[in-house]
């Protein structure tokens, strides 16, 4: 009903007929004219802001900064009045473009819409709150320094270094920057184990880390915070030699994700393209795991036929599935001529040894007492705290570039 108020303003915006010449009952008409639109104007802004800081607060339980939400509000009303502009030169009656009548008005539309759009943010974070049940916490004002001096709450200060996590991927600096030295309100009377668990709760759900550590004194206190990105996309779960290939076809309504199938060309005769296995369909797009001299055998534009091949279904689905929703990763460590991996046995090896690529040779998951010699390259799963023990004196890279499973 409102945004229905605000277009039938808008549209009192019409041209007056009296000319170039603005005097006597022309000039109260155009002035009645001008603020009904700029009261339009100004309602469109203000519902914009509305909608948009409603639908944030919903989507992510947090308050929209009232200058995004202004800009989106005046953004209606501005794009309208260039619109305006560019299909009948003139934003008000019959003013021309570049008057200072209708400079006048522009201005008034941004004034109002400003106005407008400011409430706007207010009111629609309030009905978000209400309608989704959102309690909203102050951590200023008068309350919450009573709130404080009564014990009620503490504050918790981040350390002023941030480190990464080994295995993931590093965060962004301006990330680490915003973390270092934060401070965090959290309520008093915590045990150490659930104030850790509050603090890395929160830093995982305002900056959407894929892993954060967090370790605390014996007083409570942050000493250090470790994080790493989200692994994000289909490369890091793509073994060695292998490339992920999305094709137009029927899909296979009986296959699911890990399934052998075979891709033929459509038509009169049929001929084997590659052989791969199904990572997922949507639609008639279906995307395969296939050799990477396989990748340039599909043309553009062409739609194929799949088959399921009769086949045991492999594990390693599972695993690279498991992988990449737990803490723990991969690392591929070189071990060194004379470095601290030399001769140590497999056991000794902090996380677990998935395999050990030796040239010709490929142990997979060895025994604990098979030593490891020069120059074998060590995949390592476990999580960053234990594979911060062999980064020192040692060159890990993540397994997504050594060409093997990683979160």
């Amino acid at each position: 009903m409102t945004t229905a108020v605000a277009l039938e303003t808008i549209g009192a915006v019409q041209p007056l007929q009296n000319g170039a010449e603005v005097g006597g009952n022309a000039t109260l008409e155009w002035t009645r004219t001008a603020l009904l639109g700029i009261l339009g104007y100004g309602l469109l802004a203000g519902i914009g802001a509305l909608a948009v800081a409603f639908a944030y607060r919903a989507l992510t339980v947090r308050e929209l900064p009232i200058g995004p939400a202004a800009l989106v509000g005046l953004a209606l009303p501005t794009g309208w009045l260039s619109a305006e502009a560019i299909r009948h030169g003139e934003v008000i009656a019959d003013s021309p473009l570049i008057h200072y009548t209708s400079g006048t008005f522009f201005l008034g539309v941004l004034f109002a819409g400003t106005v407008a759009a400011s409430g706007g943010h207010r009111l629609g974070d309030r009905l978000a709150c209400g309608a989704y049940e959102i309690a909203k916490l102050d951590a200023g004002g008068q309350i919450a320094d009573l709130v404080r001096s009564a014990g009620l709450a503490i504050t918790v200060t981040l350390p002023p270094s941030v480190d990464d996590a080994e295995g993931y991927p590093p965060v962004d600096d301006s990330v680490k920057r915003e973390l270092a030295g934060k401070e965090l309100r959290l309520p008093s009377g915590l045990s150490i184990a659930e104030r850790r668990s509050r603090v890395t709760a929160r830093i995982e759900s305002d900056y959407g880390l894929g892993y954060v550590r967090v370790e605390l004194t014996e007083d409570g206190t942050v000493s250090t915070i470790t994080v790493g990105d989200r692994r994000t996309g289909i490369s890091p779960s793509l073994g060695p030699n292998r490339a992920a290939v999305a094709i137009s076809g029927p899909p296979l309504p009986t296959a699911s994700a890990g399934d052998p199938v075979d891709v033929w060309t459509c038509g009169d005769s049929n001929r084997l393209v590659a052989t791969g296995r199904l990572r997922a369909s949507a639609g008639p797009v279906t995307t395969l795991i296939v050799d990477a001299e396989d990748a340039d055998a599909f043309e553009r534009g062409e739609r194929y036929q799949l088959t399921t091949r009769p086949e045991t279904r492999s594990d390693a689905n599972a695993l690279v599935s498991a992988i990449r929703f737990a803490d723990e990763t991969v690392v591929a460590i070189t071990v060194e001529d004379g470095g601290p991996l030399e001769s140590e046995f497999v056991g000794w090896v902090p996380g677990t040894v998935l395999a050990i690529d030796r040239g010709t040779a490929v142990l997979s998951l060895p025994a604990e007492k098979v030593p490891l010699e020069a120059g074998d390259t060590v995949y390592v799963f476990g999580t960053p705290l234990e594979l911060e023990s062999l980064s020192t004196g040692l060159e890990a890279q993540p397994v997504s570039d050594a060409g093997t499973y990683s979160r």
